[in-house]
């Protein structure tokens, strides 16, 4: 059973954010998004989903959900992706996150953020976007209240 971590935003929603620090070479969050969205499709379910933005050129965010095989509308509520890419736009979050840089993410150039809302997460989904990026990008997991030992406890099967 997955134990969330909970926050509340301004408006009393309360959600899950679980991240992902990259070594990942893209030159914008669009490209990183669609390179991302084109591995799940190759390899998992089929998904629903709408882009989220416009955004500055660093950053892409995309709603994103499992698509039901009985329905076009998705098993699960769905979940926010969104990419923020460069080194200089995520050093903030790395050093918070590591700031003597134990989890060597020190240089990490791409930070992929899923935040869960809702009574339906799609843990599925999450597993597959978990699996992508550390095959993708080498990814180091991290949450707010589990830190980099999130890995260990909630790694998804391959």
């Amino acid at each position: 059973m997955h134990q969330l971590p909970i926050s509340a935003d301004d408006r009393g929603i309360v959600a899950y954010q679980l991240s992902f620090f990259c070594r990942s070479g893209e030159e914008s969050g669009d490209e990183a998004l669609d390179r991302l969205l084109d591995y799940l499709l190759e390899s998992g379910d089929g998904l629903v989903g709408e882009w989220l933005g416009p955004f500055e050129d660093p950053v892409a965010a995309f709603r994103l959900g499992t698509r039901s095989r009985d329905s076009d509308g998705p098993v699960a509520d769905l979940l926010t992706l969104e990419l923020h890419v460069g080194v200089a736009e995520i050093a903030e979050s790395v050093i918070a996150a590591s700031p003597n840089d134990e989890w060597g993410i020190w240089g990490c150039d791409l930070l992929a953020t899923i935040t869960l809302s809702g009574d339906n997460p799609d843990w599925a989904l999450v597993h597959q976007i978990w699996a992508a990026v550390v095959s993708l990008w080498k990814a180091v997991p991290w949450d707010e209240s589990s830190g980099f030992e999130i890995a260990a406890t909630e790694a998804p099967q391959h």
